[in-house]
Protein backbone atom coordinates (compact mmCIF):
# COMPACT_ATOMS: atom_id res chain seq x y z
CA UNK A 1 0.00 0.00 0.00
CA UNK A 2 1.54 3.57 -0.56
CA UNK A 3 2.57 5.70 2.10
CA UNK A 4 0.85 9.40 2.32
CA UNK A 5 3.77 11.99 2.16
CA UNK A 6 4.12 13.96 5.09
CA UNK A 7 3.88 17.86 4.79
CA UNK A 8 7.56 18.04 5.51
CA UNK A 9 8.35 15.44 2.80
CA UNK A 10 6.20 17.50 0.66
CA UNK A 11 7.78 20.35 1.16
CA UNK A 12 11.36 18.82 0.90
CA UNK A 13 9.95 17.82 -2.93
CA UNK A 14 9.03 21.01 -3.91
CA UNK A 15 12.22 22.54 -2.75
CA UNK A 16 14.23 19.99 -4.49
CA UNK A 17 12.17 20.26 -7.95
CA UNK A 18 12.29 23.64 -7.88
CA UNK A 19 16.22 24.37 -7.20
CA UNK A 20 16.64 21.42 -10.48
CA UNK A 21 14.18 23.10 -12.78
CA UNK A 22 13.56 26.43 -11.93
CA UNK A 23 17.80 27.00 -14.39
CA UNK A 24 16.76 24.41 -16.81
CA UNK A 25 16.67 26.30 -20.38
CA UNK A 26 13.31 27.09 -21.16
CA UNK A 27 11.90 26.88 -17.91
CA UNK A 28 12.17 30.23 -17.28
CA UNK A 29 8.34 31.62 -18.43
CA UNK A 30 7.19 28.64 -17.34
CA UNK A 31 8.13 29.32 -13.57
CA UNK A 32 6.44 32.89 -13.70
CA UNK A 33 3.49 30.82 -14.44
CA UNK A 34 4.61 28.48 -11.68
CA UNK A 35 4.85 31.70 -9.33
CA UNK A 36 1.64 33.52 -10.05
CA UNK A 37 0.08 29.52 -9.56
CA UNK A 38 1.65 29.87 -6.17
CA UNK A 39 0.40 32.94 -5.02
CA UNK A 40 -3.31 31.94 -6.43
CA UNK A 41 -2.88 28.73 -4.26
CA UNK A 42 -2.17 31.33 -0.98
CA UNK A 43 -5.00 32.84 -1.71
CA UNK A 44 -7.28 30.09 -2.66
CA UNK A 45 -6.01 26.90 -0.18
CA UNK A 46 -6.54 27.29 3.28
CA UNK A 47 -5.15 23.80 4.14
CA UNK A 48 -1.01 23.80 3.70
CA UNK A 49 -1.34 20.13 2.67
CA UNK A 50 -3.51 21.30 -0.19
CA UNK A 51 -1.44 23.88 -0.91
CA UNK A 52 1.65 21.87 -1.19
CA UNK A 53 -0.11 18.99 -3.18
CA UNK A 54 -1.25 21.68 -5.70
CA UNK A 55 2.53 23.46 -6.09
CA UNK A 56 3.77 19.77 -6.10
CA UNK A 57 1.53 19.29 -9.22
CA UNK A 58 2.54 22.47 -10.89
CA UNK A 59 6.04 21.01 -10.43
CA UNK A 60 5.57 18.15 -11.52
CA UNK A 61 4.09 19.69 -15.20
CA UNK A 62 7.10 21.94 -15.49
CA UNK A 63 9.00 18.83 -15.27
CA UNK A 64 7.29 17.38 -17.79
CA UNK A 65 7.40 19.82 -19.76
CA UNK A 66 11.47 20.31 -19.82
CA UNK A 67 11.98 16.36 -20.03
CA UNK A 68 9.33 16.21 -23.32
CA UNK A 69 11.53 19.77 -24.41
CA UNK A 70 14.49 17.43 -24.35
CA UNK A 71 13.49 14.56 -26.15
CA UNK A 72 12.14 16.92 -29.20
CA UNK A 73 15.71 18.69 -29.21
CA UNK A 74 18.36 18.17 -31.77
CA UNK A 75 21.17 15.69 -30.69
CA UNK A 76 24.19 17.31 -31.86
Amino acid sequence: MASIPTVDELKSTIVRLESRYRESDGAGALFELYEKLCRRFEQDLADERDLLLSRAAAMMMIKYWIEQEGRHSPHY
